[in-house]
């Protein structure tokens, strides 16, 4: 009798014992600078890949975008296309790529649902000479495939490479280590993973400033404190195909008391955007930016990082540019237009025009350039200003001419002198269907994405990158948002607002 109660716990020993693989996420490095989740369920459906009836000329032109994204694993990715339940690997769940600090490696994971069935798989590989006999190290199998390494174990499968070209082999302690991880261990059992589980998207991305290698990331942080640690700076963003656009939304995560100080203080120099420049301009303006500023104060802010206080403090036109920020309070706005879309106009509210008065004592010394340089009155509160090369001041090469003053309680400064009195005779900015969405903002932006399809001449282009540039010829526009100055919202709109983004790019 005793041996009947006894067998419960023991066939409950033998099912633990016999259970489901540790979970693949596991197999995520621990070290991980950026993290990018890819729910392929939900992208299949929004591009017409699953369901019974799949268009299979829609599957071919997608299998080549994911052959020229995994270079030199072409074969890979034939087979696993040819039959993904064949493959022995879970393309239903989530797929993570992940990339190592200053992005010097990185990788893909997979899980593992049928190990027999991938090493059947990789066996026709071989067979094929495509990759190298598998071998056994540490717990794991591995093999290599072009200039990546594939290993795997019951669990989760790992596609790894860096960016020096090393010899594949060279990462295979490595790769060991990962699908070694238990619960606890990798990257998975972070704070930072658990809050991007959290989100919902096509595609989630997680990335801190680690990722960045050193000259990327040299410009933003000279002058900063050397206590600033860049794994604890930041973010998590999602991505969703939607009908007619897609949508990118990111948050910030800092933890670094350095970064928060720097955040605090933009805030403190910033200001809720008040839309008067929604007016000033036609709908039609391709580029246009505005925000919301305290000249002095956001001034001081700039100059705390070395290299632009240096370029105010040694500039070549010797001008005082602390009245001149000082002067400015209020909504300033930015565009760009013209048929190369370099032709600009910088506008700012502006408490004041007595800054002026220093450009007088600059008329002198342009007198003495020998005509190299030319600054003269501009209506009746303003200059022009003309050089034959802009070097010979410290701006950019070349001819150069610009138109600097104020009207009606605006700085106005621009490249072309008709932009100064332009009148809008129709509709405005704010009657695009954006408009509304910028009042209150810290930062807006919109950029006219059509001049795409002119810039890379995507009709005489053929093959895989005609499909993906011709999908940018069916932009609309693009907008880039902030409501507290941190945190940004992104919209990429579609010509055809009717069809999902990701129908699109697999139909051209």
């Amino acid at each position: 009798m005793k041996l009947k109660y006894l067998s419960v716990p023991v066939l409950a020993l033998l099912m633990a014992a016999c259970g489901s693989a540790p979970d693949y996420r596991n197999a995520i490095p621990a070290k991980s600078a950026a993290l990018v989740a890819i729910d392929v369920n939900s992208m299949a459906e929004k591009s017409g890949l699953s369901g019974d009836n799949i268009d299979k000329g829609l599957l071919a032109r997608f299998k080549n975008m994911v052959n020229s994204g995994l270079a030199g694993s072409e074969a890979l990715v034939d087979r696993i296309f040819e039959d993904a339940d064949e493959s022995g690997l879970g393309l239903k769940e989530k797929i993570y790529l992940f990339m190592g600090e200053q992005a010097k490696m990185g990788g893909l994971l997979v899980k593992v649902t049928d190990r027999d069935k991938l090493e059947e798989l990789l066996e026709a590989l071989k067979k094929q000479q495509i990759c190298t006999q598998p071998k056994e190290a540490d717990g794991c199998e591995w093999t290599v495939i072009g200039n990546w390494l594939l290993a795997y174990n019951d669990g989760a499968m790992v596609l790894v490479s860096d960016n020096k070209g090393s010899d594949p082999k060279s990462l295979v302690r490595q790769a060991s280590m990962w699908l070694r991880q238990k619960d606890g261990e990798g990257f998975s059992a972070s704070d930072d993973f658990k809050q991007m589980e959290q989100k919902e998207g096509d595609i989630v991305l997680w990335s801190s400033l680690e990722v960045l290698p050193h000259e990327a990331v040299y410009p933003l942080t000279m002058g900063v404190s050397a206590e600033l640690r860049l794994k604890d700076v930041k973010a998590v963003s999602t991505v969703d195909f939607m009908t007619g656009k897609t949508v990118m939304d990111v948050e910030m995560l800092v933890d670094d008391n350095v970064m928060k100080g720097i955040l605090d203080k933009k805030q403190q120099v910033t200001a809720d955007v008040k839309g008067n420049y929604l007016d000033v301009f036609p709908q039609n303006t391709p580029f246009w930016a505005t925000a919301n500023i305290k000249g002095g104060e956001f001034y001081d802010f700039i100059c705390e990082n070395p290299s632009v206080r240096r370029y105010f403090e040694k500039s070549m036109i010797p001008l005082d540019f602390r009245p001149v920020f000082n002067a400015i309070n209020g909504d300033v706005a930015l565009s760009m237009s013209g048929p190369d879309g370099k032709e600009f106009i910088a506008f700012a509210d502006v408490t004041t025009d007595e800054f002026l008065k220093s450009f007088e004592t600059l008329k002198s010394m342009a007198a003495l350039s020998g005509g190299q340089v030319v600054l003269r009155n501009y209506g009746d509160n303003g200059y022009e200003f003309k050089t034959v090369d802009g070097s010979l001041v410290g701006l950019t090469p070349g001819y150069l001419a610009l138109w600097i003053g104020v009207k009606d309680g605006r700085l106005y400064v621009t490249n072309k002198e008709s932009l100064v009195d332009r009148r809008v005779l129709g509709l405005s900015l704010r009657n695009r269907d954006w408009g509304k969405r910028v009042e209150g903002q810290r930062f807006f932006m919109v950029s006219d994405l059509t001049s795409l399809d002119r810039l890379f001449e995507l009709k005489k282009l053929k093959g895989t990158m005609s499909s993906v540039l011709a999908f940018f010829g069916g932009l609309d526009y693009l907008t880039a948002e902030s409501a507290d100055g941190e945190n940004v919202h992104i919209e990429i709109v579609m010509k055809d607002r009717g069809r999902n983004p990701l129908s699109a790019l697999l139909d051209n």
